[in-house]
């Protein structure tokens, strides 16, 4: 255990020396906050649960689509995860505290996104068990999708071009870039099975005090299930 503490600290130092990695997944959720609250005045509409869903998801998006899988990606092209096998620290632990710090920083995101939004003036989560449950799903569906990446990309390169694609494509189906209430139908249909736009929605719902549909729970599982486990089996540590 104490192991794999240490390899957790390593990587979340390793996290902290990269800027750009730091402001995508702390510091620009909290620009969208204050931003957006600065520009409109926040209220019991649905809309305005748009901001803090999109501050979220934008942020988990960065986590697990570009930054975990390029990482592990990379640690494997150079041969990292292989020189690892002549020591008693198995590669799997680097993996671990990758996935770990990706949670912590996570976990870190939302409570910034909550705790700002709420000092700008917009409500907390009208539905906190939901918003959990939808948070803790979410971000498991994004992490599997961004393992299964790093476990069928070659390169550091390769896993940063597929991370991108998958980027791109989510944030327009999923209601990101633009509200669902802005989307014609057929989009909104495609977002609600997708790992981005169900965790977008779920937010949403639970943000304006209703419990987040079973359709979006179950999508965001079963991708968890269903991709974790792919990850599991594809991931070759050399």
């Amino acid at each position: 255990m104490s192991a794999q503490i240490r390899i957790a600290v390593s990587e979340l130092r390793l996290y902290l020396r990269e800027p750009a990695a730091v402001a995508a997944t702390l510091g620009l959720p909290l620009l969208i906050m204050i931003s957006f609250g600065l520009i409109v005045t926040p209220g019991g509409d649905p809309i305005y649960t748009y901001f803090p869903g999109l501050a979220i998801s934008f942020s988990l998006a960065i986590l697990s689509l570009n930054l975990l899988p390029t990482i592990l990606a990379g640690y494997r092209e150079k041969g990292i995860l292989r020189r690892l096998y002549t020591t008693p620290v198995h590669p799997s632990k680097v993996l671990i505290g990758q996935l770990l710090v990706s949670c912590a920083v996570a976990v870190v995101m939302a409570v910034v996104v909550v705790v700002a939004g709420r000092l700008i003036g917009f409500p907390l989560p009208a539905q906190p068990l939901g918003f959990a449950l939808a948070f803790v799903l979410g971000a498991l569906a994004l992490f599997s999708v961004g393992l299964l990446v790093a476990a069928i990309a070659p390169t550091g390169r390769m896993a940063t071009a597929i991370g991108m694609l998958l980027f791109f494509v989510s944030m327009f189906t999923g209601g990101v870039f633009t509200p669902r209430e802005a989307l014609p139908g057929f989009l909104n249909r495609i977002g609600d099975f997708m790992p981005l736009g169900a965790t977008m929605q779920a937010v949403r719902d639970s943000w304006n005090g209703q419990f987040p549909q079973l359709l979006h729970l179950a999508v965001l599982a079963t991708i968890t299930v269903v991709f974790g486990l792919a990850a599991a089996r594809l991931f070759r540590w050399e």
